[in-house]
């Protein structure tokens, strides 16, 4: 009689672990997870401000290329910042979210920019 309601006990046990194991799982596909890689900074142009917005910082279109991609972002520098410019042939981490590509610059501070478009990187012969 004893080994019959020791069984209730065991199944209940190992519900609550599949439950919590099932809670604890990432919500994302495994193919999906977002992780920081290597970019390197290919081309800066500086762009032309619109009229009125003598406030805002200066914009540059940035070409990026991580892994097989080259990314054009709109990258408006913060005040004080050195002309980005210098950084091109500089590797950066970056992260590529959606529409928005995320970059650690000298100091390890982490700065946004928006993903203008993206194409495929020209392949070495």
């Amino acid at each position: 009689m004893r080994e019959r309601s020791s069984h209730p006990n065991v199944s209940l046990n190992v519900a609550c672990v599949l439950l919590a194991l099932l809670c604890l799982m990432p919500l994302t596909a495994p193919g999906q997870k977002k992780t920081w890689q290597s970019g390197t900074i290919l081309e800066v142009k500086p762009q032309q401000a619109e009229s009125g917005s003598d406030n805002a910082g200066k914009q540059y279109h940035a070409s990026i290329k991580v892994g097989k991609k080259v990314y054009l972002v709109l990258y408006v520098a913060e005040t004080n910042q050195p002309d980005p410019g210098l950084y091109v042939g500089m590797a950066r981490t970056v992260l590529i979210d959606g529409s928005t590509l995320k970059f650690n610059d000298l100091q390890g501070r982490t700065h946004s920019t928006l993903i203008l478009s993206s194409k495929d990187a020209p392949s070495l012969k």
